[in-house]
């Protein structure tokens, strides 16, 4: 398999060596590095890059997340379409804000105690056991309660988005070809203290996205709510929604009284 050398970052940056520059100085300055689809297997000797911020491994054979203690400056990295099966070794990035894993091996999203700038999280399309749901570590999900605005776990065999509930500031969520049955499951996202900033909700190709007025429920249980399944809802439909129910109310109110204390 090849390996990581200095000539390989060379070719691999936008950033051009200067005149006369040595080897250290060179990868120190060194702020983005892609190294996609370079065939590797292995995550090694990029020791020399401490000031790196933006680090590209994606659509590579890597198997494992190590070698990165270096890079405490590190804001975003791509390791999507690798074969990585621990999420493990991310304490030393502790200013990572965008972290890109989808279409890896992985069986619990876990390892994020430290990242607790972490804006953005792309776990989808795991290489799971059939039937087997991607597991979120409760310490994760905690670590990055107040910081996290995107999550895409598509296509991940989940039942249930209760543990979400955690990401107040989530305002992007992606639970599209899951196998999410439940009106409560999606709802209790949304219950008071939870998710209250949700933007944006992705449920196709959920059993319950095709169940009779699922986007009504959802609309109403998310009152900042504006894209769901790539369809805006506006505040007409909402409030025709919520008109709706009001009246509903009233007529059962209705007939409460008509029918009087004996029923």
């Amino acid at each position: 398999m090849p390996r990581i050398t200095v000539d390989m970052i060379s070719r691999c940056t936008a950033q051009r060596r200067r005149k006369d520059e040595s080897d250290e100085m060179f990868l120190r300055r060194l702020s983005h590095v892609n190294l996609s689809d370079k065939k590797l297997d292995k995550i090694q000797d990029l020791e020399g890059c401490s000031s790196l911020v933006c680090l590209y491994l994606y659509e590579n054979r890597i198997t494992a997340i190590e070698n990165l203690s270096f890079a405490v400056n590190l804001t975003h990295l791509y390791l999507q379409d690798n074969d990585i099966g621990t999420m493990e070794n991310l304490s030393e990035l502790v200013n990572l804000r965008k972290l890109f894993i989808g279409g890896n091996r992985i069986q619990t999203v876990e390892g994020l105690e430290s990242c607790r700038q972490l804006e953005e999280l792309h776990v989808q399309a795991q290489r799971l056991p059939a039937g087997q749901p991607l597991a979120f570590d409760a310490y994760s999900m905690m670590a990055v309660s107040d910081t996290l605005q995107v999550l895409n776990t598509l296509k991940n065999n989940l039942t249930s988005a209760e543990q979400f509930q955690v990401l107040v500031v989530l305002d992007t969520l992606d639970l599209s070809m899951n196998n999410i049955t439940s009106f409560d499951q999606v709802g209790a996202l949304f219950a008071e203290g939870c998710c209250g900033r949700m933007y944006k909700l992705e449920m196709k190709g959920n059993p319950v996205d095709a169940q009779h007025k699922f986007r009504d429920y959802v609309a109403l249980m998310s009152p900042t709510l504006v894209i769901m399944d790539g369809r805006e809802i506006t505040q007409t439909q909402r409030q025709f929604l919520i008109n709706r129910e009001a009246a509903k109310a009233r007529a059962r109110q209705r007939q409460g009284r008509a029918r009087g204390p004996g029923g």
